[in-house]
């Protein structure tokens, strides 16, 4: 049989299964848009790096493929692979809220605008899985290494087998070549003086023109995936999670940092057990499951704060160490932050959104912020860990982090800027040494291209470093989520410990 009939009996048989489902769209703002064009921007990074680096896949001349990655080439790999991923579930979820019933929308202009956007969202996913599976497909030391798991990345084993199925499937053939006749039909309704579609114009212009070349280069790639496709083990993996985050991750695509979610693991009563646990310049790790933040960064904790308590509880804990005093003033740290600081300290001493006390200092969408505790613990696992320093390197840390107030949040994840700050950077810019401070030494890891420092490798750190004379953090407590009953326990610290090595998208924590 030959390909042009197979791919039509294949198109046939995905438009039947197609007609059967149906959804409810959304219509895309500005924001989404702008988000998504930064989150293809972001795609394009890895597809240069791959393109940069042919000896991995032995495309360069006379270079033929290596039979055996060496440690520096697994490494290589695997910084192109956890972000890849990150990128694919961010796709997919555009896709969730706007290509899957943009016909249901109330007028054409918001039927185009969501077209445009599900659309662009899905000839990226479609372009990037393609260069990972073409480039990597029948190299069998870069196969191996993609579909094994990589703990130190928090990457699940089966997860090239699962992007090959996922691809392969008739239902993406489908979607993108009737995504594309669709927009060629409709894009005339964003020709308007309307400045709400001027943008979607030029947006839904550059998507037909990248989805048709995806649509090119998916044809070129298709026999070969269909074979490949058909030798793997056919069940995808992520099929059981699919209605899940269908459900959960369309509602918050594209924030940082969601303030009104109501369904967190995390009990009210348990964030009020956690403040008698905590003292200020505790270190915090969080995760949100279905929570597309701080992509591109591996591994299972995606977000750190800091915590400094209220106003009272930093008096009772600092201002009365000698030390600090000897620094700061009679008044402590608190006096020379409202002195040095006051614009700061105004905000800090000011009631959080949810009426609270501020007791949090973090970096999310909106910038460095403060927050209450039960904002910032508002999660499904939450790890705290407290760093073996005197009060006055811990009052020096908060005084630096107080210092970064205000300032923007850094999408670019750049750690060699301070201009403005990711979520752990703020963490890392805080205990950093400097003479006579002294902090913390955390290792800053490559990923893309930058220098950061995930979340999950502070968790990491403190499980390597545990039991020795080294070590740098002590443990204050562990709240686990638990999905299957929707609930969070106090877990222990050998919990903690071994959390880093769970997989980034581990929908199984029951």
């Amino acid at each position: 049989m030959t390909w042009p009939i197979l791919r039509g009996i294949l198109l046939f048989l995905a438009l039947t299964a197609a007609a059967c489902t149906s959804a409810d769209g959304h219509s895309p703002t500005l924001a989404d848009a702008k988000a998504l064009q930064h989150l293809i921007g972001e795609v394009g990074l890895v597809q240069k790096q791959l393109v940069a680096h042919p000896e991995l896949a032995g495309t360069g001349k006379g270079v033929p493929a290596p039979a055996v990655l060496t440690a520096e080439q697994r490494t290589l790999l695997l910084s192109w692979w956890a972000p890849h991923l990150d990128h694919d579930r961010a796709l997919a979820s555009y896709q969730v809220r706007f290509l899957y019933g943009w016909q249901s929308l109330k007028t054409p202009a918001e039927q185009t605008r969501a077209l445009a956007v599900g659309l662009a969202a899905l000839a990226a996913q479609v372009q990037a899985n393609l260069d990972f599976i073409v480039r990597f497909g029948r190299v069998e030391a870069a196969y191996a290494v993609l579909n094994d798991a990589a703990l130190d990345v928090g990457v699940a084993a089966g997860e090239f087998d699962r992007a090959l199925v996922a691809t392969a499937k008739p239902q993406t053939m489908l979607m993108l070549t009737l995504g594309v006749q669709a927009l060629e039909r409709h894009i005339d309704h964003l020709r308007t003086t309307d400045a709400i579609d001027a943008p979607f114009l030029a947006l839904a212009d550059q998507t037909l023109t990248y989805a048709q070349s995806v649509q090119t280069a998916y044809d070129k790639a298709a026999p070969r995936l269909l074979a490949s496709a058909i030798s793997t083990v056919t069940q995808d993996p992520l099929d059981a999670a699919t209605a899940a985050l269908i459900e959960h991750i369309a509602e918050w695509l594209g924030d940082t940092r969601l303030r009104k979610r109501t369904s967190s693991l995390i009990s009210a009563e348990q964030i009020d057990w956690l403040a008698t646990q905590l003292q200020p310049g505790d270190v915090m790790v969080e995760r949100r499951n279905w929570y597309l933040s701080n992509l591109g960064l591996p591994g299972f904790w995606p977000h750190a704060e800091l915590y400094v308590g209220d106003p009272a509880t930093l008096t009772a804990a600092l201002d009365q160490d000698p030390p600090v005093r000897a620094e700061y003033g009679a008044a402590g740290l608190t006096g020379y932050l409202q002195k040095e600081l006051p614009t700061v300290w105004a905000d800090y001493v000011a009631k959080a959104e949810d009426g609270r006390p501020h007791r949090v200092i973090e970096a999310v969408s909106e910038g460095v912020v403060f927050s209450s505790l039960h904002e910032a613990a508002q999660a499904d696992y939450l790890g705290a860990m407290r760093p073996r320093l005197s009060p006055l390197d811990k009052a020096r840390a908060i005084a630096a982090a107080f210092a970064q107030h205000g300032k923007p949040y850094d999408f670019d994840f750049d750690f060699l800027t301070q201009s403005t700050l990711v979520c752990s950077e703020l963490v890392y810019v805080a205990y950093q040494t400097l003479a006579p401070k002294q902090g913390l030494i955390l290792p800053l890891t490559e990923v893309m291209g930058r220098q950061t420092l995930p979340p999950t490798d502070l968790v990491k750190l403190f499980d390597q470093q545990h039991g020795s004379a080294a070590r740098q953090l002590d443990f204050v407590a562990f709240l686990d989520g638990r999905e299957s009953t929707r609930t969070a326990v106090v877990a222990t610290e050998a919990d903690l410990r071994a959390s880093w090595q769970r997989p980034k998208w581990d929908l199984a924590q029951q």
